[in-house]
């Protein structure tokens, strides 16, 4: 069972659900996720051979911290065969594709319900993963958010679709995705979510743009994305995670003073002439967790 509150979700590594040999390896490059993939990664007349083979896959990773699998969209028809499909043991989320309306994600959470008690597995602990790739998804991204069922852990950014749909290049920067990226952490932290996925970084050879880019994305307030190549997963992580000694140890003045000032009774105190509340306090907790997470020690 994962424990949602404290797991990590810096790299989400994609494979292809028809692919036995990737399969068998994707859990074996020390990603925070796997995500095993029957959309878009899998071509029409291999869906239902995909299916079989992750269903057969997802005992098998038992070592892998979350184990996703991306079905295909509402409109494919395809959406509800999925569910039915791989809601088993071993699954942990579903990541749902280009939703555009509140009403797909509550679709899957009452039927993940339905799966849920039939097979008599704990009722809620699978989670949704939206992925928002279109304009019209972007436009509606608040609502969609606000109104996203309990077992919904957050939203993802589908930079690839999205910004072939504004029909924009994308950059090392991602200057032209901005916005999108912004106007999606806003919604979903109004929404009470943890911070979104971002989408991958597409030049699986460019690892210096890979840094830069997760950088940016870091920066924006995301803490984890998709990655579709192995050797992506390292770099990633790392950039999420990652303080100066500096940093690490600011963050630990700012916890250990203020829990100290909680216990006598204040919530608002300074450390180093900044001001420090719950939230500065819960944000240098986070920042020390997932650092401490990329180099295998124990969350404060």
């Amino acid at each position: 069972m994962v424990d949602w509150e404290n797991q990590t979700l810096r790299s989400l590594l994609f494979t292809p659900g028809n692919h036995e040999r990737r399969l068998g390896k994707v859990g074996t490059f020390g990603s925070d996720a796997i995500v095993l993939d029957l959309e878009d990664a899998v071509a029409d007349a291999e869906k239902d051979d995909a299916r079989r083979m992750v269903r057969a896959a997802l005992p098998t990773y038992p070592d892998t911290p979350v184990v996703v699998v991306r079905i295909n969209g509402q409109t494919t028809g395809r959406m509800e065969e999925d569910l039915i499909a791989t809601v088993h043991p071993g699954l942990d989320c579903v990541m749902v594709p280009k939703i555009e309306t509140p009403e797909t994600l509550a679709r899957c959470d009452a039927l993940l319900y339905t799966l849920e008690r039939e097979r008599g597995l704990p009722v809620g602990e699978i989670r949704l993963l939206g992925i928002v790739e279109t304009p019209i998804g972007l436009i509606r991204c608040d609502d969609i958010a606000l109104a996203a069922p309990e077992r919904t852990l957050t939203l993802s950014f589908g930079l690839g679709d999205f910004s072939t749909e504004i029909q924009v290049d994308l950059s090392e920067d991602g200057t032209e995705l901005l916005y999108a990226r912004g106007r999606l952490l806003v919604a979903v932290r109004a929404a009470g979510m943890r911070a979104p996925i971002d989408g991958p970084y597409l030049d699986i050879h460019d690892n210096g743009g890979l840094e830069a880019n997760t950088r940016t994305s870091r920066g924006l307030g995301y803490e984890g994305r998709v990655v579709v190549y192995p050797k992506q997963v390292d770099i990633v992580q790392r950039v999420y995670a990652e303080l100066s000694d500096e940093e690490v140890k600011l963050a630990q003045r700012i916890i250990e003073a203020f829990e100290a000032a909680e216990a006598g009774g204040l919530a608002s105190i300074q450390v180093d002439g900044r001001f420090v509340d719950y939230p500065i306090y819960d944000r240098a907790r986070q920042k020390l967790r997932l650092h401490r997470a990329a180099r295998g020690g124990a969350a404060p």
